[in-house]
C-alpha cells in the first residue's frame, strides 16, 4: 500500500559508498548474527515486546496497528527513543509527528551510538536536514549490513523518496540474502514497478502473494503495480480480494484511485466516501476527500472542483492540519483558469502555512517549494516576469540550503517554466529533465522537444505522459486532457 527524488550528486556519491559494502540480509537472524543486529534499547520488557509487534504489523503494511504498538511502547517506557523516533516516521498527525521526534532527539544523548544514528537519519529527514540524515543512514547501514529490518527500511524510505534505481540495488541485495523476506519483496516490486519494468514487479509481486496468502497488503500492492501498468481490471480484481480479506485494511482507497484513473469518477466518488468509513484519522479523511475532490479536475467541472477543493480546505483548517488546506488552495490555483484568482488561492495557500499549525519543518518547506512553483508557473504563463522572477529567487535561495528532494524539483520544474514561456527551449530542457516523474514538467518537456526539432525524445515523453496512471492532481490537471489531444496529434507530425 503506497498513496506515493532525490536528483543530487550529494545523495547518489552518499548512496555509492553505502551500496558498495551495504549487504541487508533478510532472514531472521540466528543469535551468532544478534550483535549484527541495530540494538532495541528500553529498560521495559512491556515495551520491548510492543515494539517488536510494532515492527512485525509496519512490515505488514499495517501502519494503525503498527503505531498504536509504539505509543503503549512509549507510555509502557517513556524513555523508549527509538519507539519515539518510529512514531515520528509512521504518523500521519502533525502534532504527534512533531512531538515524538522532539523527545526522541532529547533522548539521543542517553541511547547507545548505532539508535543515534537511527534519530539522525529519520529526524533529519522529518527536519528537513538532508545532509546528516543521509550520513548518519549510511553509516548505520554499514555497521549492519545483516540487519533485515534496517536494509527493508532503508529501500523503503529510497523508494519513497522515488530513488528507484538506488532501490533496486539495496533491495535486490536484501532479497538475494534473504528470498522469503516478504517486507523487501514488496518494496522491491514497487522499485521494479516505478521504474517501468513491470514484468519484474509483477514476479515480485507473485512471490509475495505466496508467501503471505492470508494477508490483504500483497494483493494491494499488487493490484496497485497493475493500476499503474494500465491493467485496471486486473487491479480491481486485487483489491477486492484484498478488501475480502480485511475490510478495515484500507484497500477501497485503492479501487477508488483506479475507478478515477479508469475515468469513472462518480464511482470513484462513492468509493472515497465508503473508503473514508474505514479510517480513524481525520487527517485521512481530508486527505480522502481532497482525492475526491480531483474526480471534478478530470470531469473538467471548474464549478464543483473549487467547491470541494474549498470544502476541503476548510475541513483541513477545522483540525488543524496546515498542510493540507495549504494543498487543497494550491492544486485550486494550479486549476483556476484565470491567472488573478490563481494568484488569490497562492496567497491562501501561504496564510494556511503562517496560521502557526503544527506541522513537521519537511512538510512547512516542501509546501513552500511547492506553491513558490506554481507561482512562478503561473505568473510566466501570464507573462508576469517580475512576480515570476521574485519567486523564482525566493525558491532558488530554499534549494541552495535544503536537499530536500521537493524542494531541489521544485526549482528545477520553475526554472523550466520559466525559460519554457520566455521560449527558450534549449535552456528548459535539462531543468525539466530533473522533475522527470512531474506530469506538468513532463507536459513542457514534451513541447521544448516538439518545439526544438526533437521528435524521437518528444515521442519517448508522449507515451510516458500518456500512459502514466496515478491518482494525483498533476496527473488530473495534464493526463486526460493529454490523451484527448493526441487524437488529432496535436503538436507532433502525422506518423
Amino acid at each position: 500500500m503506497r498513496r506515493c527524488r532525490i536528483g543530487l550528486m550529494l545523495f547518489l556519491t552518499s548512496l555509492a559508498a553505502f551500496t558498495a559494502d551495504a549487504k541487508a540480509n533478510a532472514t531472521i537472524p540466528s543469535p551468532k548474527y544478534a550483535a549484527a543486529m541495530l540494538p532495541v534499547s528500553t529498560r521495559s520488557p512491556r515495551a520491548r515486546k510492543l515494539f517488536e509487534h510494532a515492527m512485525k504489523n509496519m512490515e505488514f503494511i499495517r501502519q494503525a496497528e503498527a503505531l498504536d504498538d509504539l505509543r503503549n511502547a512509549s507510555r509502557a517506557d517513556p524513555t523508549f527513543a527509538q519507539s519515539l523516533i518510529m512514531i515520528c516516521h509512521l504518523s500521519s498527525e502533525p502534532e504527534e509527528q512533531i512531538s515524538s521526534c522532539k523527545r526522541a532527539m532529547q533522548l539521543e544523548s542517553k541511547v547507545n551510538y548505532s539508535e543515534r544514528l537511527l534519530i539522525r537519519w529519520l529526524a533529519g529527514a522529518h527536519e528537513s536536514n538532508y545532509v546528516p540524515a543521509i550520513a548518519a543512514m549510511n553509516d548505520l547501514l554499514s555497521k549492519y549490513p545483516r540487519d533485515q529490518r534496517l536494509g527493508f527500511l532503508a529501500g523503503r524510505w529510497l523508494v519513497h523518496q522515488e530513488r528507484y534505481t538506488q532501490a533496486i540495488v539495496v533491495l535486490e541485495r536484501a532479497v538475494t540474502l534473504s528470498p522469503n523476506y516478504p517486507a523487501a519483496i514488496n518494496e522491491l516490486g514497487y522499485a521494479y514497478g516505478y521504474s517501468g519494468d513491470f514484468n519484474k514487479a509483477f514476479a515480485m509481486m507473485e512471490r509475495y502473494v505466496a508467501l503471505q496468502p492470508t494477508q490483504p497488503n500483497p494483493y494491494d500492492s499488487y493490484g496497485e503495480l497493475l493500476r499503474l501498468a494500465g491493467k485496471f481490471d486486473a487491479a480491481l480484481q486485487r483489491y477486492r480480494m484484498s478488501v475480502k480479506l480485511d475490510p478495515g485494511f484500507g484497500s477501497e482507497l485503492g479501487i477508488a484511485d483506479t475507478y478515477a484513473l479508469m475515468g469513472k469518477e462518480e464511482e470513484a466518488r462513492q468509493e472515497y466516501a465508503r473508503a473514508k468509513l474505514f479510517v480513524k484519522s481525520e487527517n485521512h479523511r481530508v486527505e480522502y476527500e481532497l482525492y475526491s475532490a480531483f474526480t471534478f479536475i478530470r470531469e473538467d467541472d471548474q464549478k464543483q472542483a473549487k467547491v470541494a477543493l474549498l470544502d476541503v480546505s476548510k475541513h483541513a483548517h477545522a483540525i488543524g492540519n496546515g498542510r493540507l488546506e495549504a494543498e487543497a488552495h494550491r492544486v485550486l490555483a494550479m486549476y483556476e483558469p484565470d491567472y488573478e484568482a490563481a494568484a488569490k488561492q497562492l496567497l491562501a495557500a501561504e496564510e494556511a502555512l503562517d496560521e502557526g499549525h503544527q506541522i513537521s519543518k519537511s512538510d512547512f518547506y516542501d509546501e513552500e517549494a511547492g506553491i513558490l512553483r506554481v507561482r512562478v508557473a503561473r505568473a510566466s504563463a501570464a507573462q508576469t516576469m517580475d512576480v515570476a522572477s521574485n519567486a523564482l529567487g525566493m525558491l532558488e535561495t530554499m534549494a541552495e540550503r535544503s536537499r530536500s528532494p521537493v524542494i531541489q524539483t521544485s526549482y528545477h520544474a520553475a526554472v523550466g517554466a520559466l525559460l519554457m514561456a520566455e521560449h527558450k527551449y534549449a535552456g528548459a530542457i535539462p531543468h525539466l529533465q530533473e522533475d522527470s516523474q512531474s506530469p506538468l514538467s513532463m507536459q513542457l518537456l514534451w513541447r521544448a522537444y516538439v518545439a526544438s526539432g526533437a521528435l524521437p525524445e518528444a515521442r519517448v515523453v508522449e507515451t510516458r505522459l500518456a500512459t502514466l496512471n496515478v491518482p494525483t492532481a498533476e496527473q488530473a490537471l495534464v493526463v486526460p486532457q493529454f490523451r484527448a489531444s493526441l487524437v488529432s496529434q496535436a503538436g507532433l507530425p502525422q506518423r
